[in-house]
């Protein structure tokens, strides 16, 4: 059966501030092996990889995640690819992402993207805990910075076709953590040398929306687009 892509909230709600939900790392294990996302209060980016689950601290440190802890927003999936590709050259962070965009069959789908390679250097975000009500791109602000050079490991992350941008990030969004899975974060850039990337393409997805009195309540008005670029680039 074909893999379905999960996203456990639209990214609107966490771009107002709504921070805290009630989906678990337990719940997310059942919807994939494979995905990327948050904690509650932005506590630590979250990847998955192989049915294994970490938080990448506000240092870029990586630890293993308890099955009960929360997350306001992830996206998962059965990792099943379809597509590869390799390169085999150092390539500018500019022109990783044009080798990308040849590889993707259209740019109206949503596709899982799990890249291993050597690095030249990784440049990666984490957003200290915070409160409620805080929009995102305001919380981002505070991100803490992490710089890797010469190093191997692995890019975790999707693409979002640009007409969904209350659901997810368009364009790419990776997270990277190291071949020893003990450091990572947010991917900002990157300088590959060598990359093995293997693509998977889906033509359906599943949307929890939230139950909570705060998204129940809510009227959304921001700029969901304007506010992704502010807080994931």
């Amino acid at each position: 059966m074909q893999s379905k892509l999960y996203i456990s909230s639209p990214i609107n709600a966490l771009l107002e501030g709504f921070y805290r939900d009630d989906i678990t790392m337990d719940m997310l294990r059942e919807k994939g092996d494979f995905g990327i996302g948050t904690f509650n209060n932005l506590d630590g980016e979250m990847i998955a990889l192989n049915g294994c689950f970490y938080q990448l601290d506000l240092d870029g440190n990586a630890h293993p995640v308890q099955g009960r802890m929360k997350t306001p927003f992830a996206t998962m999936c059965h990792f099943q690819p379809s597509l590869t590709e390799e390169v085999i050259e150092p390539l500018s962070y500019d022109s990783f992402q044009n080798q990308l965009s040849r590889i993707l069959p259209s740019d109206n789908m949503f596709y899982a993207i799990h890249i291993t390679g050597s690095f030249q250097s990784v440049e990666t975000r984490s957003v200290p805990r915070t409160e409620n009500y805080r929009p995102l791109s305001e919380a981002t602000g505070d991100q803490k910075i992490r710089h890797f050079q010469h190093l191997e490991g692995h890019l975790v992350g999707f693409y979002t076709p640009s007409f969904v941008p209350s659901i997810n990030v368009p364009g790419y969004h990776f997270h990277f953590i190291d071949n020893s899975f003990s450091a990572g974060g947010h991917l900002l850039r990157c300088e590959p040398e060598h990359l093995d990337i293997r693509l998977q393409i889906f033509y359906s997805m599943e949307l929890d929306l939230p139950k909570t009195l705060d998204y129940l309540t809510a009227s959304f008005v921001r700029d969901a687009q304007k506010d992704i670029e502010k807080a994931e680039r």
